[in-house]
Order: C-alpha cells, then structure tokens, then sequence
C-alpha cells in the first residue's frame, strides 16, 4: 500500500512539475520574441509571424482543451493575473491535482483510514488556490494603499496643463507597483487606438476594487458631459483616502471575532485529530456508530454556519 501510494504521489509531483516546466518554457520563449519585436522592423513584419496573443491556457492539449470546455480557464487566467503570479491556468490545475492527490495518500498512510485522507485531500488540494487568493489580495491592496496618491500626481498633471492621456503616461511612470503597470497597460492600449472607454473597461476587469470604478466612472461621465476633471478626482482622492481609513478602523475592530471564528473552527478539528492520533479506541467508536457520524455531521455543519454568520457580521461593507 505504501509503495503503491508512492508512486502515485511521484507521479502527481512529476505531472506538476512537467506543467511548470512547459509554462517556463512559454514564458521564455514569449520574452524572446518580445526582444526580437524590439529590434526588427515593425513597419514591415515579415509573413508568418502572428502578432495575436497566445490564449492557451495550457502548453499541454488536452489540459488546454479541457478547460476550454468547462469554461474555467479565463477566470483562473484573470485570478492569476490579479495576484501577479506569472503561471498559467493548467500550471495552476496541474498543482491543485498533485497537492489533492498527495494529501490524499499522505493522509492513508499517516491513519490507514479514508475520512482522513479525505480531509488531507481537501486541505492539501485548496492549498494553492487559496496561496493564489491570498496573493491576489495583497497585491489588491497594494494598489488601493497607492491609488490615492497616484490620483493626485495625475490631478497635478491635469492642473499643470497636460491632456489626460500625457498625465496617464507621468501616473505610469512615477507611480509604484502594482499602479504604475496597470496604467501603463491602459495608456498603451490607447496609443494603439482602443476608446478610452474600452481600455477603461478593460482596467476595471484588471483590477477588481470599488475605488478605481469610482475613478474609472469619473472619467467616463466628464468625457461626455464636460466639467473639471481635476476638481472631480482631487475629490475622489479625498474620498478614497478617508474609506481607507475607514476601512483600517473597521478591520481593527472586528479582528478579534475574525480570529475568534477561526480558533472555534480549528479547535474541534484539532482536538478530533490529536484524541484520534492519542487514543484511537477511545475515537474510532465514534466514527464508527451510525449515530455518531451523523452527530459528527451535524456538527461540522453548525461550526461552519457559525463561521460564515460571524465573518459576514464582522465583514462591513464601506
């Protein structure tokens, strides 16, 4: 059994791997052809190279295929792109089904038994999917800590006379990550002819925060019925500066019943695995009786309902 684990565990790690390799690969392969791009004619481009992007969502057919059907790889394209992490969808795939496949036989050989398998599987498996969710909200963050003082350099651009794309181009330039590339990306894309209004769309997709909608409509409503511009985002900026200090006051607030939740949910889980691990003929009866399954059910249920009606008490909206 263990041997036979093993192997499987290898061959996850191998499949894993082997998509990381194959997304490197991509990745080296796209930057040497944006160098070459760079130093060739663009006036003339020679016939056969195709200029469209690489939409695969995998290097490997079948996995490309596969979400194309299940319609999920655009949205583990965007979900990666939002935290900044330079995989793609089958990269992410590829290790979602090594980390559940490796749990899973971790959790058979520690306890020889499938409902804690089961539970290393899950936990194992969501592991770099919420690594992914995390990222993204650190770097989401980043930009709303940024956006405000982004807005008034570009404020100041407006005010000293330039036009709106030239004080996009300083926000671009002088702006820190991760605001200075997604500028960047909006000012090339109306350099090479896309509507305001479409690269504006095509930024708030980017980036999903409240704050740069209230920019983005900002824009989008002065283009068409005309007014200060400068005045309307020195206000915007006033107003994300003081929901971020709103926000900040809010989460220090309700961080004790956040982490509250959290202990009452691990708590019994631990304390199960520990009286598990420690006196197995004292828990195994337990699990065991149909009664028990059931009470062990209901249970999990009521620690999660618990947590989802806490964290959405303490999860106010600003």
């Amino acid at each position: 059994m263990i041997l036979i684990a093993s192997i499987l565990i290898a061959v996850a790690v191998a499949l894993a791997i082997v998509g990381l390799a194959f997304q490197r690969r991509e990745a080296k392969l796209r930057a040497l052809a944006q160098r070459l791009q760079g130093i060739g004619d663009v006036s003339a481009p020679s016939e056969g190279v195709s200029v469209e992007r690489d939409a695969r969502y995998s290097a490997l057919p079948w996995l490309d295929r596969t979400l194309r059907r299940l319609s999920i790889g655009e949205r583990l394209e965007m979900l990666l792109y939002q935290a900044g992490m330079n995989l793609r969808a089958g990269a992410l795939v590829l290790l979602l089904a090594a980390a559940a496949i490796g749990g899973y036989f971790l959790g058979l050989m520690l306890f020889h038994r499938v409902f804690p398998a089961l539970v290393f599987m899950s936990a194992l498996g969501a592991a770099p999917y919420l690594y992914v969710r995390i990222r993204k909200a650190q770097r989401m963050a980043a930009f709303r800590a940024a956006f405000p003082d982004s807005l008034d350099l570009l404020v100041s651009g407006l005010r000293a006379g330039l036009s709106f794309s030239a004080a996009m181009q300083i926000v671009a330039e002088e702006s820190p990550e991760p605001v200075a590339g997604e500028f960047a990306i909006t000012v090339e894309e109306q350099a090479l002819g896309l509507d305001v209004r479409e690269a504006m769309g095509n930024l708030t997709r980017r980036v999903d925060l409240l704050d740069l909608r209230f920019f983005v409509t900002a824009v989008l409503l002065q283009r068409e019925t005309g007014g200060n511009l400068a005045e309307v985002l020195s206000n915007s900026a006033a107003l994300i500066r003081e929901r971020f200090k709103v926000m900040g006051d809010i989460q220090t607030f309700t961080a004790q019943g956040k982490l509250s939740a959290g202990i009452l949910v691990a708590l019994p889980v631990i304390v199960g695995l520990m009286t598990y691990m420690m006196a197995p003929d004292y828990f195994i009866p337990m699990v065991a009786a149909e009664a028990g399954r059931k009470a062990l059910w209901f249970a999990g249920f009521l620690q999660l309902l618990g947590m989802f009606v806490i964290f959405k008490i303490a999860n106010i909206k600003v």
